[in-house]
């Protein structure tokens, strides 16, 4: 009798299905004509929709981190760049602390004097209204629009790696004060052009502390500034995120 009843067992290619278990029961998977195993349609329909919904959570992310590496790497050779054109100037003039500045705010013979002749420029603009140097829409962290760069109060260039310079003259006399800004953009005219990810701001101190990202001390003194206070400006206007993403190696907001 039992093997009576074993022989009556349905089979499917070779295999006898396990008992109790009928042909049309959900999740079996059949032999094809040419007997390889095969997926129900429906199987498929399901596997391509959590692929898809996996991809749609995880690409914008991965994509996201990616360009913001790229931001960070543009910005640390911006940085490494102003120090070879710090070292090289203090090779030639001695001590920062020891420069002749020029008077009033125009940027161009400090710039002309002290800087330019250290970089490897592509384009020169000067502290004129020429187009070409620096993005003219420039926002901050939350979007909002800031003032652009294309006037005579900056002295502005493109570098041979396609990094956008422009040099703000400060009218300060106090050898504790700034006397410059350097305005970067790590990736030219390219967008976003916003404060905090493009675009970073380092101050020329005409001091011992020579160039410095910006948030790293205060304008008028050699005091450094909290950690609270550049991460407080950083993750709302993008003010001091210079500081900020050169120490930690990374853009964490």
């Amino acid at each position: 009798m039992q093997k009576e009843c074993a022989s009556r067992q349905p089979v499917v290619g070779a295999r006898a299905l396990p008992q109790g278990v009928k042909m049309g029961d959900v999740g079996i998977s059949f032999r094809n004509s040419t007997g390889a195993n095969a997926f129900t349609l429906a199987e498929v329909l399901l596997t391509l929709a959590i692929i898809g919904v996996v991809a749609a959570l995880t690409i914008p992310a991965v994509v996201t981190k990616v360009t913001k590496d790229q931001y960070v790497t543009g910005l640390k050779k911006a940085y490494n760049t102003l120090r070879a054109v710090e070292r090289e100037a203090i090779q030639k003039y001695g001590p920062m602390e020891n420069w002749t500045w020029s008077t009033g705010e125009d940027p161009t013979a400090d710039f002309e004097k002290y800087f330019l002749p250290h970089f490897d420029v592509l384009k020169n603009c000067g502290a004129t209204t020429e187009e070409g140097c620096f993005a003219e829409e420039l926002t901050v962290l939350s979007g909002s629009s800031m003032s652009h760069r294309n006037t005579a109060e900056y002295y502005k260039i493109v570098t041979s790696d396609g990094i956008s310079w422009a040099y703000y003259k400060v009218g300060f006399t106090n050898p504790l004060q700034v006397r410059g800004h350097f305005i970067v953009d790590v990736n030219g005219l390219k967008g976003p052009n916003r404060l905090g990810r493009d675009i970073f701001e380092f101050q020329v101190y005409p001091s011992s502390l020579g160039i410095k990202p910006h948030g790293s001390y205060y304008a008028d003194s050699t005091t450094p500034i909290p950690t609270s206070v550049v991460d407080a400006e950083c993750n709302t206007s993008g003010n001091y995120c210079a500081a900020k993403v050169l120490s930690e190696g990374a853009m964490n907001y």
